[in-house]
């Protein structure tokens, strides 16, 4: 542009950004269009498409040598890549073993002779993820079909809904007894088991939330209702929780051989549907309601919290009455179905399961 040549900007902008984000050689183009009707002002291309001027300098310098598109950003000295060679024998043995990076690490070490860390195998595997066969096997998972429970049919003990219930629920306490509860140090979980046909329930408290306390509570659940004189076969109906077994197939299997030689069976809800264990879900918000709600800020220790826990059980299994039942309490009820049931079962001690 000529020395003491006016010019007036346009008043119209255009986003080269936008235009970058639909087409960078088109966005390009239209940059290079606009320098040669004004004559090669770079400073006014640059207030036209709200760019710097490096940006501008950029595509002409694209324009000269013949290339409009991205460049690749990798750096074009790389003294510490790994070889083309290892990693094409990566990608070969990670399409056929699809072994994860620490165990291809260990088998190039030991099969290959080559040492690569694991670190290393995870970005090369990210870099050439367009040639790694991630579908290279199927397969088929059977989903075992849950037995149908027959609540209304079963009698007393017959099927035993298992879960677990997390105290600090915000939508039962308030913030004061949430601020009160981590104050003291209050434990997290209440451990459940309720009988369908009498609705009687045993309780515990555990800090974590963990299979081995989900273990111990089977246990315990065992030990109190044979020593009290029950029975029957028992079913134990349970969600897909870890402390449960979950979908960890190893802890079910072994956890239903376990518990076979004390005449118990395991059934696992449906994931998702909480009405398959609809007795004892119920009775979490009768305890928010009659149990935590009125009584948690009168809670300062865990020997206090498990004293409250007795007086409030006894409360729910001998003095509540309940219209499901003709409004008779839960023991009062058992003991019509279970004549020789044991008297002291009345008395459950919630435990510390962990």
């Amino acid at each position: 542009m000529k020395p003491g040549l006016h010019t007036y900007l346009p008043r119209g902008k255009i986003d080269y950004k936008q235009l970058r984000r639909i087409n960078p050689e088109a966005a390009r183009r239209a940059v290079l269009g606009y320098l040669k009707t004004n004559r090669g002002n770079i400073s006014e291309a640059s207030s036209i498409f709200g760019i710097n001027r490096t940006v501008v300098y950029d595509i002409i310098n694209k324009e000269r040598d013949g290339d409009l598109k991205d460049r690749s950003r990798v750096p074009k000295h790389q003294p510490k890549r790994t070889s083309g060679v290892i990693e094409d024998k990566v990608i070969e043995i990670k399409n056929r073993t699809r072994l994860g990076s620490e165990r291809l690490s260990r088998y190039l070490k030991q099969h290959e002779g080559t040492s690569v860390p694991p670190g290393t195998v995870r970005h090369i595997i990210r870099r050439n993820k367009g040639r790694v066969d991630y579908h290279l096997r199927s397969y088929r998972v059977r989903k075992e079909k849950r037995e149908f429970i027959d609540w209304y049919s079963a009698k007393p003990f017959e099927i035993v809904q298992v879960d677990l219930k997390y105290i600090r629920d915000h939508k039962a306490l308030s913030r004061e007894q949430m601020i009160h509860l981590d104050r003291h140090d209050i434990l997290n979980y209440q451990w459940g088991a309720l009988d369908v046909n009498s609705r009687f329930k045993l309780i515990g408290y555990s800090r974590e939330k963990s299979w081995a306390n989900g273990l111990c509570w089977y246990l315990w659940v065992i030990s109190w209702l044979r020593s009290h004189g029950v029975k029957a076969s028992i079913v134990f109906t349970v969600d897909n929780g870890e402390e449960f077994g979950g979908k960890s197939w190893m802890k079910v299997t072994e956890l239903r051989k376990l518990i076979r030689g004390f005449g118990c069976r395991l059934i696992q809800n449906h994931k998702g549907h909480c009405e398959e264990n609809a007795h004892l879900e119920r009775s979490h918000r009768t305890d928010d309601d009659e149990f935590y709600i009125p009584r948690v800020l009168q809670i300062k220790s865990e020997a206090e919290l498990l004293n409250e826990a007795m007086d409030y059980i006894y409360y729910y299994n001998n003095l509540r009455e309940y219209s499901s039942l003709n409004y008779q309490t839960p023991f009062s009820y058992l003991k019509t179905q279970l004549l020789d049931i044991d008297d002291k079962m009345r008395f459950v001690i919630p435990i510390m399961a962990g």
